[in-house]
């Protein structure tokens, strides 16, 4: 994360993207680049993927950016964006990964065999710890929660955002995202009474 960078010079930098020369579009976003190419690859690596999986979202994000740039506009916090970018790009990856499964054998016979294989790959362990019928419990109960508390808790369970990417992207402070998450957690409690919390589901 760029928390020593200037807010106005990388403000700066996307205002003279949008309105300069090729020269200057380079210069402007080469600087937005070297600013946030570690905080991406950070963003797709707490998500479990590979380096180099990592690698390549982190190159198809700023492909993203660099797209989107013309049309950001200025009243959004520029990492605000930045991160939703980076979380559409991660959503369609996975999305492309479930299709190519789905295309392929769904699940092979040694992985039904060894149960441990599919408990350790990425997406199936909370499938692997829940019940068809208890997951659809808990989407239910998520879905009556406040909007403000259902957004802060999707995005920590269902695409674990850390507390500050939380805030960013909802623009609250992060004493407000862990308040948010601290209730939801109770109402989710009371709600499925069999439901198992580990410290760190939220």
């Amino acid at each position: 994360m760029a928390d020593g960078e200037p807010g106005g010079r990388i403000a700066e930098a996307v205002r003279a993207f949008q309105r300069g020369s090729a020269a200057e579009r380079e210069r402007a976003f080469q600087l937005l680049y070297q600013t946030y190419f570690r905080a991406m690859q950070r963003f797709f690596a707490r998500r479990g993927l590979s380096a180099d999986d990592a690698l390549d979202l982190t190159q198809e994000t700023f492909l993203g950016i660099y797209k989107g740039l013309e049309t950001y506009e200025h009243r959004e916090r520029f990492e605000a964006w930045l991160y939703r970018v980076a979380q559409t790009t991660y959503l369609k990856w996975r999305r492309r990964a479930a299709t190519a499964k789905r295309s392929g054998v769904e699940v092979s016979r040694d992985a039904m065999d060894n149960p441990e294989t599919i408990a350790s790959t990425p997406g199936r362990q909370l499938g692997g710890l829940l019940g068809k019928e208890r997951r659809k419990a808990l989407r239910a109960a998520v879905e009556e929660l406040p909007e403000q508390m259902r957004d802060c808790l999707t995005l920590r369970l269902y695409h674990d955002l850390a507390y500050r990417e939380i805030a960013v992207v909802k623009k609250i402070s992060v004493e407000t995202v862990k308040a948010h998450l601290f209730r939801a957690r109770k109402r989710l409690q009371e709600r499925l009474t069999d439901f198992v919390w580990g410290d760190s589901d939220v």
